[in-house]
């Protein structure tokens, strides 16, 4: 598995019969810090992956057979996923749009002596029977 990103749709008119109604999109691999490595390659979408995406593929043999179900299925890189942040140590960068950044951690115990606000339980009103 590597990251990656969508760069362009791949459209082809004669095609193996695998790939019919598979969108198929070229991918550029990236290291850790969203730099290219490597050359740009083909891969079949199975998450709803666009151009400029960063998207998790998966390139192990028999991974798209197993996947579609197709017993012999020339397809070597799947789209497993798009990723929307990547978090580590901490720290989080955004990579998409559909993620909250993660929210502060809660206020630590009040201390002894020290001043707690507490509101009121809203009652439940009972139910009649």
């Amino acid at each position: 598995m590597y990251l990656a990103r969508v760069v362009a749709n791949l459209v082809s008119t004669d095609k193996y019969g695998a790939f019919d109604t598979r969108k198929m999109l070229i991918v550029q691999k990236l290291a850790l810090d969203q730099k290219p490595t490597g050359p740009t390659t083909m891969a079949i979408d199975y998450v709803g992956a666009g151009i400029g995406d960063l998207v998790l593929v998966g390139a192990a043999p028999g991974l798209a057979s197993t996947v579609f179900g197709i017993p012999k299925a020339p397809i070597r890189e799947l789209i497993m996923g798009i990723v929307d942040r990547v978090e580590t140590a901490g720290t989080f960068q955004e990579f998409g749009n559909s993620v909250a950044p993660p929210t502060p951690p809660a206020q630590p115990p009040a201390q002894v002596g020290q001043a707690v606000s507490l509101s009121k339980p809203t009652p439940v009103p009972r139910r009649r029977r």
